[in-house]
This record gives structure tokens, sequence and C-alpha cells, in this order.
């Protein structure tokens, strides 16, 4: 079983130094923190998504389609599934499923979940259960009988559905509007139909005491890696898969950017495209486009200074501020050859902790070079994978938060290696003591382009592939003062180019306030920008 993912967000808070601001002996508020209910509230906004996916779906289906509405949803790379916990609850209709590497983010989940009867059910593929061919069962409670009223996850304001329709402004054309209308009455009496007959079978064959519904949970979350999709069937004597056949897979959150070879980018969208429902499925994904012109960050000297501090801040390893800052060689970059640069490089060793940021002068040049090109030296092989592999990002706040007595939201984003299209990015949390979560989420992310992404999942055999575009919001509406009566960090530094590249995702669901007024890029029609924009591209199972 894999390590704890979030045991570098719990440190030792035993020893509290009173230089760091808390009283000495008192607990942080960062060691308590629900760190997965602060991510949602920081980071997500389920309710705008489902109601994109559900119009996203609708749009994409053909005139003769018997499924106008989808009804099951699988979230791919779900970590707590509020996506698929906010789809289950929109329509007593929708079922769903999450799928996640991630066991303590998904037993989160379930244990928020399980107070309502039938509703969640956790599984683990064989993969992980390594003790049968079949998919285990992880949830030990009993699901109500056949027909048995199941409760509906209940909605905080923002996020509930339209009492009469989820369609987003601009989803669907005049004419498939038209006709998905007049087919919308023929649906509800097939379900009713198809209702009515569930419960006289219900009647008929009540099951025995303990036995699972005959229908199955509301959702479903399986522990796999979702490569090894499909997952073998629960029981030996059944023939069908664990998780049915999804009407809609949603792989949010720039999902896309986690592969970062051609290959196994291929091997998850075949896999995505089998496992789909036939001819009527859509698998949605969103990924970034366009220049990050526009993006500022405070000056980083003094951040990092303002908070090295502070309980929780500083990491182990690297430079004294917690970490590494990597130097350019730039006499192999051919921007510079002189023997004081050889023999700085000559006390730098590969886990960086030797390295240190290149003094700063007041030659013009130097200082070009610097935001021209850079060359790094390859990490060892301990240190790949880990934040030794990268260097210090620039740290910016993105908003503040309610949960746990009021927190901020930092992000930290590197630049991009122009050799992979790779970057680092991180999640950090600071609380109204000044205690720190540091990295509490991070992602070694791959810059795709929305065209080698198309290319992909037609080679991988979707079909009627299509981009929708949106503007991002350049001003954070949502970001607040600083939970201190502090100063907030004043001042604004240019982005070199390599930086201004990751700013490509830097921005978060909360901050794409216009995503029901995307367009649909038709055929042969161009798109040009001065800004960074979002995309869904959505591809249909043949």
């Amino acid at each position: 079983m894999a390590a704890d993912p979030f045991a570098h967000a719990r440190p030792n808070w035993t020893h509290i130094s009173s230089a760091s601001g808390l009283d000495s002996g008192r607990v942080p508020l960062a060691s308590t923190a629900p760190v997965l209910k602060i991510y949602e509230e920081a980071v997500q906004e389920p309710g705008v998504e489902c109601r994109n996916i559900d119009s996203l779906y609708s749009q994409a289906q053909l005139d003769d389609s018997d499924r106008y509405d989808a009804r099951i949803l699988r979230e791919d790379f779900c970590s707590t599934a509020i996506i698929a916990t906010t789809w289950a609850g929109m329509d007593a209709r929708n079922r769903s499923q999450g799928v996640d590497i991630d066991l303590v983010a998904l037993k989160d989940t379930y244990a928020r979940l399980r107070n309502r009867p039938g509703f969640v059910q956790l599984l683990q593929s064989p993969g992980f259960a390594q003790d049968g061919p079949y998919t285990k069962v992880l949830s030990a409670e009993a699901l109500p009988a056949t027909g048995a009223v199941v409760e509906a996850v209940k909605e905080t304001p923002q996020e509930a559905a339209p009492a009469a329709d989820t369609w987003a402004p601009g989803a669907a054309t005049e004419r498939f509007d038209r006709k998905r209308n007049k087919k919308l009455a023929k649906q509800a009496k097939k379900d009713a139909a198809i209702e009515a007959a569930r419960a006289a079978r219900a009647a008929s064959q009540p099951p025995a005491s303990g036995s699972a519904a005959a229908d199955g949970p509301k959702m479903k979350l399986l522990h796999s890696d979702v490569l090894d999709l499909p997952v073998a069937p629960v029981a030996a004597d059944s023939q069908d898969s664990a998780l049915e056949a999804p009407d809609v897979i949603a792989s949010l959150n720039y999902a896309m950017a986690y592969f970062h070879d051609r290959a196994t980018l291929l091997r998850y969208l075949r896999m995505a495209r089998a496992t789909l429902r036939a001819k009527t499925g859509v698998f949605i994904t969103d990924m970034f486009g366009g220049p990050s012109t526009g993006e500022s960050y405070p000056d980083q000297d003094a951040t990092w200074a303002r908070f090295q501090g502070e309980v929780g801040f500083g990491r182990d390893g690297g430079d004294a501020r917690g970490q590494y800052v990597l130097r350019a060689d730039r006499s192999r970059a051919g921007l510079r050859n002189d023997a004081s640069t050889h023999a700085g490089l000559a006390a730098i060793d590969g886990r960086g902790a030797n390295r240190a940021r290149p003094a700063r002068d007041n030659d013009a040049d130097d200082e070009e070079a610097d935001r021209v090109l850079e060359l790094m030296p390859a990490p060892e092989a301990s240190a790949v994978g880990t934040r030794a592999e990268w260097p210090r990002g620039k740290l910016k706040l993105v908003r503040t938060g309610e949960e746990h007595g009021g927190f901020e939201y930092w992000r930290e984003d590197g630049p991009v290696d122009w050799m992979t299209n790779r970057f680092r990015m991180s999640l950090s949390f600071r609380f109204s003591d000044a205690s720190w979560l540091r990295d509490v989420f991070w992602y070694d992310f791959r810059v795709w382009s929305i065209k080698e992404l198309t290319e992909a999942m037609e080679e991988a055999g979707f079909v009627r592939v299509q981009v929708h575009i949106l503007p991002r919001n350049i001003v954070d509406s949502d970001r607040g003062d600083a939970i201190d009566d502090r100063d907030s960090d004043a001042g604004s530094e240019a982005e070199d180019e390599a930086d201004s590249m990751a700013g490509l995702l830097l921005r978060t669901e909360k901050e794409e306030r216009n995503k029901s007024s995307y367009t649909a890029v038709k055929a042969g029609e161009k798109v040009f920008a001065n800004r960074s924009f979002a995309t869904y591209i959505v591809a249909c199972a043949p």
C-alpha cells in the first residue's frame, strides 16, 4: 500500500518557536485543518462544472440519439469526488462514479456520505486489493432494498442546479434545442415505465436481508489507477464490470497534463473511449490555451523573507528559505564564458544543496541574460519526482476562504522546462495564526497544446472532437484582504518568458465566472488571443 499522500501536510507540531508568531505550546491551526474541505473551497466550484458537463453532453448528441440527457457520470482523477457527488445530487435519476489512486481522499469522501443509506459504495480494483482477481468491496454496510427511496445529496445554494433545466446558455443550437424538447416527453414516459417495472420486480422478488440493491448504489468510488480500467466484476459469477459504462467521463482540472508522454496519453484516451457508453458516450476534459500575459507577482524576495519564520512554511533541504534556487549555467548556453562562472559551478552538487541564487549586481546585460535563457544541470536520480528537481517558483496569494477559521490560499508557480514541457505548481494554505500547510497539493504538469490533444483523441478512436473556448477573468473578484492586519506585499515584477508560460495553468475554476458563455469553435475557424483562455474539449464515442 502506498504511503499516506498527505503525510507531508501533517508536520510534527510539538516544538513551536515563539519567533513564529504563535504562543509557545499552542497547537497551530494548520495541524488540525480539514485539508480536503479547504481545497474544495479554495479551488473548485462543482455546481457550475456539473451544469456545463450536462449541457456539453446534450449538445454533443446526434438527432437520433436515444440518450438525450446524461445519467451516469464517471469522474476520473476524482480525489475528493466533489464533481461526482454533486452530479449524483442534481437529479434523482443521476448516478456517478469516481476513480482515483488516492485512497485517503476516497475514504474521506466515503466517510462524509456513508450516513446516507445506499448512497455510496467504496470499491478497490484487483491491482490494489491484491487478494484475488475480482474487485473488492471496501464498504461493509448493506444497501437498501430495490425501490427504496435514496436520499439525495444536499446542495448549498450556489451549487443547486436550476429546477427546470441545467442547460447553459449557448450550449446548443436552436435546431437541436427544439428536437430535444420534443423528445424529452417521450424519454420521461420511458423512464417512468422502467421505474414501474423495477418496482414491480422488487415487490415480487424482495432481496434477502443485507443484500445489495439490484440497481446498486447511487455513487461508486473506486480505488484504482485510471489506466487499469475497466475493472473486474465484484462477484465471481458476474460477467459485468464493477462500473457500468458511463454516459459521460469528466477528466477535469487539467488532468491531461498529468501525462508526460504521448504513448501514455493515448493509452488513457483509448481506455476512456472503450469504457464509455457506445454511440452516445462523451468524454470531456479542460485545457488552457493562448499566451499568459498579464500574470503578475509580488516582490518574491520580500514575500519569502516575510514568511520564512512562520511555522510550517520552511521545508527541509534547499536554501535558508526552504526551497531550492537553481543557478543558470549561462556559459554553456552561449551567453557567458568566463572563469568565474565555471568556478562557481564546480561547487554545485546534483541535489541542489549547494546551489545559490546568483548575486545581484548592476550589470544590465547579466540581468537580461537571466531572463532570456537558463541552463540547469540534470537532477540526480534521487531528486526526480521531488521538489528538489525544480527551482523555486513564485508565490502568489490567490484568495481567502472561511473554512477552519479563515485561511489564505497561496500558489507557487514554477517555470517551464522547455526540454520536456513540464513544470511544477503547488498549493499552500496559511491560517489566521500564521501557521502553514506548505505544498499540501503539488503537480508535475506537462503543457499540451490544444492541437496535440485533439489529434490524440482522434487517433484514440473518438469522433466529433470539438473545442469550446471561453475567456478567463483578469481580476480575481474572490480575493480578499489578508487574514492578519499586516500590509500585503506591494509591487510586482514582470515575468520571465519561461515563467509566464506556467501562467497558462494558474487560473482556478472559481475565476472562470463566464463558463456559461463558452463558444464552440467551428471547423476551419481560427482563434487568436492576447491573453490565456480556457477550453473544454469534447469527444464522442463512435
